[in-house]
């Protein structure tokens, strides 16, 4: 009943989003803008979309190191599985899938690899706080009030950066006031706190190799760079449909999307990367024509989920695995978060990249 209720909370987020970015669009207009854009752009940012995954792959197997020595070719399939997973399923169950598949391939243990996968996010937060702040620092196109939310979101990027510091420095500190904060909401489980709490020690351990500021600085760079590439393919789909944009730009789309894309919605995020974008464009101070808006965000849209998806299936077939394994494993380590051992005879690889 939970998961139909889901499912139908998230049509209908995908239809009202269709609903609000179709606004001001005629099926002229966009059948004109289809046929006038310059895809000339689409192999750059094809290039861009392989760095973006190539750099967070990379990524994993620096957050993965402490406990797995794995490559960054050993780590590819496991997370183009994973995103393929999110585009097809609904609730963003990819992480679980990935999480499977690194547990199922090199035995690490689960709640380790979730840790990473949770680290992954605070930094990717804290990539896109920073660009997105810059974006709005250095636009033309976008209102001086606007400026107000750069500093306030450097506020926040601080705070993020204080919390993952004591995570990672402080550790026993942290996990006591996440227990006392989670014992304070009356609708949490003390079961749930205490699993929560335990796979973050888990994972704290696991990545004791991350406590030097070398390694985190060198993370954090790699997930700058990484969103800064998705920002460069969101102003190269605006630019092939004429839409006067600059790179800072680019980062603001970028950083509306990717927390748009957390709303609940249809498996791939249809209709909110569209909404995304009318969202940013509406607040510029000169907007673009509505149509030209809904079709770049379509064509960027499908230049992430086309090769990603089809990238991702052809990993998993030749894994072994099938499109109807996906749920099932993404079912087996959301429902079972404690670490999976290797089965008897098997041994996790020690292969340096």
């Amino acid at each position: 009943m939970k998961r139909a209720m889901i499912l139908i909370l998230g049509l209908l987020v995908s239809a009202a989003c269709i609903y609000y970015s179709l606004q001001g669009t005629t099926w002229p207009k966009l059948k004109e803008g289809f046929r006038t854009a310059d895809y000339r752009t689409l192999p750059l940012m094809l290039f861009l979309l392989a760095g973006f995954y190539w750099l967070k792959t990379r990524r994993w197997a620096r957050l993965l190191s402490p406990v797995a020595d794995l490559s960054t070719w050993q780590l590819l399939p496991p997370m183009l599985i994973g995103f393929a997973a999110n585009n097809l399923l609904p609730a963003h169950l990819g992480e679980f899938v990935r999480v499977y598949e690194v547990r199922r391939r090199f035995g690490v243990p689960a709640s380790t690899a979730l840790s990473t996968v949770v680290l992954e996010r605070i930094f990717d937060v804290l990539a896109i706080l920073a660009l997105f702040a810059a974006g709005l620092a250095f636009s033309r196109d976008f209102p001086e009030s606007y400026r107000q939310w750069a500093v306030l979101l450097g506020c926040g990027a601080v705070v993020v950066v204080a919390a993952v510091a004591a995570y990672l420095f402080w550790t026993e500190t942290f996990l006591d006031l996440a227990g006392r904060v989670c014992s304070w909401a009356p609708f949490l489980p003390d079961v749930v706190t205490a699993k929560l709490v335990g796979m973050l020690r888990t994972g704290a351990d696991g990545l004791a190799a991350l406590r030097s500021a070398p390694a985190v600085l060198a993370i954090a760079a790699n997930s700058l760079l990484q969103w800064l590439m998705n920002g460069m393919i969101a102003y190269l789909a605006l630019r092939a449909f004429g839409i006067p944009v600059t790179p800072a730009t680019g980062l603001i789309v970028t950083g509306i999307t990717a927390f748009g894309v957390t709303v609940p919605s249809t498996p791939g995020y249809v209709g909110v990367i569209q909404a995304c974008f009318q969202i940013s464009m509406n607040a510029q101070a000169v907007q673009p024509e509505e149509s030209l808006v809904f079709v770049s965000s379509v064509y960027y849209h499908m230049s992430m989920f086309v090769p990603v998806t089809c990238a991702g299936i052809w990993c998993l077939l030749r894994s072994g695995m099938h499109l109807v394994d996906l749920k099932r494993s993404a079912d087996h380590v959301a429902d079972d978060r404690v670490p999976g051992e290797l089965p008897a005879g098997h041994q996790r690889p020690r292969n340096a990249e």
